[in-house]
């Protein structure tokens, strides 16, 4: 089969190799369609420590192939997507119900090999059944489900001010959901026009272009700042600059990705004295079938969020150039809905 093998820094190639087997507990999937991730950038540029050479990609939809001697639920020619955070279940954290702490956590496309791959196998335990969920739009759920994680960790309250610190496909998916849980006004920042224009499409109240009047202009949104910011650039010195624009007793969601080496600067005093939270959110944890729900449902919009589709043999110049956008679908065994 075809594979996009990571064979180290900036160094991969699509290439041919053996079709994996499903173990005893696993399913064996076709891949249909798959996102590229911010992740699978700064995994793509080193700036994570990778076991190399690896299979990248962990946002995907499929058909069951093969299962499995012990599989249950699920059999072949079924339609289906995966969280791709594979836990133990077994350790303290997973006991607790906090399995995105794992000790012995393998996260696809990372640890293990991933889905930018025409099959590739994954726990019977990780699937889930998309029915007539269009591929392209069931590949969405990983994101939606870390999108809900943070949500869940930093819920807007009813009637409060959000900020949104980029208007790529995570920053609209926080933006729906805001709007749902009850936030009475909500910008959108960006340095991006099209990305503006998309978050008008999603009902911003404001939406304002990060440039030299980027302070004066949140000032007049909001004179007293915002009561919760989100952070989606994974920027260090955005998130740094946050701190000037939250209200007293507010509180940033770091959800962006950072790379591992990255440092920003914080009085710490300002956080005591204005009651300042700080909040991470990482992965997800056991939502992926909600997820799925609020794309059955269309509770979120994942369609306008989609931008270039592409081929497997596509994705080593595509990475090699990849700087964030809309999200780029990539193909495994031709295009499909």
């Amino acid at each position: 089969m075809k594979a996009y093998v990571l064979k180290g820094i900036r160094n991969g190639i699509v290439k041919e190799i053996d079709k994996p087997i499903p173990a005893h507990d696993e399913v064996l999937i076709k891949v249909m369609a798959v996102g590229i991730c911010g992740t699978d950038g700064h995994l793509y540029k080193g700036d994570y420590a990778s076991p190399y050479p690896v299979i990248p990609g962990h946002e995907f939809s499929g058909i069951v192939e093969a299962v499995g001697a012990d599989v249950k639920h699920f059999k072949s020619g079924q339609r289906v997507a995966a969280d791709p955070n594979i836990y133990c279940e077994n350790c303290d954290n997973c006991k607790q119900n906090r399995q995105n702490f794992c000790f012995d956590f393998k996260g696809l496309g990372g640890k293990v090999n991933g889905s930018f791959a025409e099959f590739m196998t994954i726990p019977e335990r990780c699937v889930f059944d998309i029915g007539s969920l269009s591929f392209t739009s069931a590949a969405m759920a990983e994101p939606l489900s870390c999108v809900l994680h943070g949500q869940d960790n930093a819920r807007p309250k009813f009637g409060e001010r959000v900020l949104i610190f980029g208007a790529g496909p995570i920053g609209l998916m926080h933006l729906q959901l805001c709007r749902y849980n009850g936030a009475l006004q909500i910008t959108v920042v960006d340095i991006n026009e099209k990305s503006l224009e998309l978050a008008n499409l999603f009902n911003a109240d404001y939406v304002v272009k990060s440039d030299n009047m980027l302070a004066e202009n949140l000032k007049k949104i909001s004179p007293l700042g915002f009561n919760l910011i989100i952070d989606c650039t994974g920027v260090p010195s955005v998130i740094e600059s946050t701190f000037s624009f939250i209200a007293d007793e507010g509180r940033l969601l770091i959800f962006g990705v950072c790379p591992e080496s990255s440092r920003i600067s914080i009085n710490p005093y300002e956080i005591h004295r204005r009651e300042l939270k700080i909040i991470g959110s990482f992965a997800l944890k056991k939502n992926f079938n909600i997820a799925l729900d609020q794309l059955f449902t269309e509770k979120v919009k994942v369609e306008p969020l989609i931008g270039e589709k592409i081929l497997l043999d596509d994705l080593p110049e595509t990475l090699e150039q990849f700087c964030g956008g809309l999200k780029i679908m990539v193909y495994p065994n031709g295009f499909v809905d």
